[in-house]
């Protein structure tokens, strides 16, 4: 899977270079067969994005794509998308990631993000619950009235944002929600977002075994 993540990412074509980022000697010595960098981290992170900020030194970039190992599907035109978001929005972005037109059948579901989008393309919140609420209406009718957008969990960073990271107190809506995210918005880091067309390959991380073999199902598909 992780090798699998590495060659499509380095599809896209607006990148540099991948890197592989862990806490494992045997992903490390796997890393260095595919022909990809390995940057040994400490096994204490709690998140991909305190794991490239505790190495972002050894990394010469001023825009750094995290992209999640158990995204088996990553789509090369995201992060393509992405760093076009970063070349074309004035100020350049602090931090920038994808979101999709979230399906009604999706609203309850905890594993899948919901993020609450400003007129100007940038992240109020981001939760696992149903926001936004509409009040007075059936939840089949929410479509109607109001965009649910989902988020896909890849994050682009402006190297300056990493750098500062250790320095962000943890969030308490971090530790509730288990999301890393709101550790920038509580800290006031503005996220900006761009949509994307989602479906069930690019959409799919391995959270669990049922995760893992729908996988295995698409992959031979």
């Amino acid at each position: 899977m992780l090798q699998r993540v590495v060659t499509e990412a380095g599809r896209a074509m607006s990148i540099d270079a991948v890197m592989l980022c862990t806490d494992s000697d045997e992903i490390a010595a796997l890393a260095k067969q595919w022909g990809v960098r390995a940057i040994m981290t400490s096994p204490g992170c709690t998140s991909g994005s305190e794991r490239i900020a505790s190495v972002v030194d050894q990394i010469n970039a001023d825009v750094i794509i995290n992209v999640q190992g158990d995204q088996p599907f990553v789509d090369p035109l995201i992060i393509d998308s992405m760093c076009a978001v970063f070349r074309e929005r004035t100020p350049t972005p602090a931090v920038v990631t994808p979101v999709y037109r979230l399906p009604a059948d999706k609203l309850n579901n905890p594993d899948a993000v919901k993020v609450v989008v400003s007129a100007n393309q940038t992240a109020l919140y981001f939760s696992r619950a149903a926001v936004p609420y509409v009040r007075g209406q059936q939840q089949s009718e929410w479509p109607l009235t109001v965009v649910h957008w989902g988020h896909l969990g890849m994050y682009g960073y402006r190297r300056d944002v990493l750098q500062r990271w250790s320095a962000m107190t943890p969030s308490p809506l971090e530790h509730a929600e288990k999301l890393e995210q709101l550790r920038l918005l509580e800290n006031g880091t503005t996220i900006d977002v761009y949509e994307i067309v989602a479906h069930s390959r690019n959409m799919l991380s391995v959270d669990s075994p049922a995760d893992l073999e729908t996988a295995r199902r698409l992959v031979n598909q």
